[in-house]
């Protein structure tokens, strides 16, 4: 199994959108795991998001793939992917 993603953005640039949509994971105090979801208009100044709390990392995993298929089928492509580092890989 691949490490998950902590951060996804996809882009939507085809006349005439110019919009972007962010997924990333946001590790906190309380909560073991955030999924935080932000969108608008590339070059806006306030994009609006959205913050859910995973009850656990297969949750959060299945809902980072839905939101990337549904991006997908809506025109976006992806420019920016950061996956977690895999636990105990050594450094060559």
């Amino acid at each position: 199994m691949f490490p998950e993603p902590i951060y996804l953005r996809f882009e939507n640039t085809t006349p005439p959108h110019r919009k972007f949509y962010e997924v990333e994971v946001e590790l906190s105090l309380f909560y073991p795991r955030r999924l935080v979801r932000r969108w608008g208009r590339i070059g806006s100044r306030r994009p609006r998001s959205i913050k859910m709390i995973m009850p656990g990392p297969d949750e959060l995993t299945r809902q980072v793939e839905v939101i990337a298929r549904l991006r997908r089928r809506h025109g976006y492509q992806t420019v920016a992917e950061v996956r977690a580092p895999a636990i105990g890989a050594s450094a060559a």
